[in-house]
């Protein structure tokens, strides 16, 4: 259900997402789409599907990233590149450039305002627009137009539901993109699914997606496996309900934030009702993922951390602290009373498989 968090009206169907972006767009000279910093799967598919949207108004249209391009996966910074050949991709230093009087942002899988590169041009635009499904909280872009909604399994989802409902034709490569936007969002097809999920998969597959190019885009190669296998190795219970991954031996080995965040996926598959991955990305920075199987709120324990997220899923970056001292502190915010058991350690038995 969406929520709108302008007043006290509640939005229940894609349908009033719909009339308000038709009212927008009319009012807009131009669009500008807004993913959050470093986009993913489920941010760069939402983003081409609002760009086909503003198309079908006929408005000029733009996605906006600032991040450089060098410092992404590399499977990213080929989408973006592969996104850029039909799609108006500019930088922030260029925004400037194209504002005009009457533009529109639509922010899309965010609504964090410290998440996204234009948070100091808000004010430059006539009418802000939020579409996400991570939990708000006093962060949150102020905008009358957000709509969050928390139940569905990714903003892609959201979107390819939109793109239906203005049917609005769509190649197989688009197709593919909003599928893969899914597929990261739900672990691969396995959490946060309902039924609504399944039939925007089936719409999907018959405009041409191909889940095993989408797969292929998914498969890490040998090194990235044998490094993320480390992290996992680590892992031990935390009251046997809870996995904690984290390089406390001090190795020093730098982890992408990627990596970090596979391996709580990873763990989460096991029997445990949240995990945690804790891991150097950087000389004095420590990233920490989280997921959750929906008993453990992981927006409020990142909060704690100074990071952020959903219920089930968030991620934090700390600096100033060992990785043991998070451990230590995240074990007492978990259960007070209880510590971190050396012997439940199941490096042994998570092992990566295809």
């Amino acid at each position: 259900m969406y929520i709108f968090l302008g007043g006290n009206k509640k939005m229940e169907n894609t349908g009033e997402l719909k009339l308000t972006l038709d009212n927008l767009m009319v009012e807009s000279d131009a669009v500008f789409i807004v993913p959050h910093n470093r986009p993913d799967y489920d941010a760069l598919g939402a983003c081409v599907g609002m760009s086909l949207i503003a198309g079908k108004h006929k408005r000029n249209n733009y996605i906006v990233i600032n991040d450089n391009l060098n410092e992404l996966p590399v499977e990213i910074k080929k989408l973006i590149d592969e996104i850029g050949v039909k799609h108006n991709i500019i930088r922030l230093g260029d925004l400037s450039s194209y504002l005009t009087d009457n533009s529109l942002m639509v922010c899309v899988d965010v609504n964090k305002n410290y998440l996204i590169s234009t948070s100091d041009y808000l004010d430059s635009f006539k009418n802000v627009v939020v579409i996400d499904h991570h939990k708000t909280d006093e962060y949150t872009i102020k905008t009358p137009n957000i709509f969050v909604d928390t139940c569905v399994s990714s903003t892609c989802e959201e979107i390819a539901r939109l793109l239906f409902m203005y049917r609005i034709k769509i190649t197989p490569d688009q197709a593919n993109y909003l599928l893969a936007g899914i597929v990261l969002d739900t672990n691969r097809l396995t959490k946060n699914l309902t039924s609504k999920t399944f039939s925007v998969l089936s719409e999907l597959t018959s405009r041409g997606a191909n889940p095993e190019a989408v797969n292929n885009l998914f498969v890490e190669e040998f090194e990235h496996e044998r490094v993320m296998q480390k992290l996992v190795d680590s892992t031990k219970f935390f009251t046997y309900s809870i996995g904690i991954a984290a390089d406390t031996n001090d190795s020093g080995i730098i982890y992408s934030i990627e990596d970090i965040a596979k391996c709580s996926d990873y763990i989460l598959r096991y029997k445990v009702d949240a995990s945690f991955a804790i891991a150097y990305i950087d000389q004095d920075t420590i990233s920490i993922s989280a997921r959750s199987k929906g008993n453990i709120d992981i927006s409020q324990i990142m909060k704690m951390f100074g990071g952020g997220g959903s219920p089930t899923s968030g991620a934090a970056r700390v600096k100033g602290t060992t990785i043991k001292c998070i451990v230590d502190e995240l074990t007492h915010i978990l259960n007070p009373t209880a510590t971190l058991s050396n012997e439940n350690s199941v490096g042994k038995v998570l092992k990566l498989t295809k």
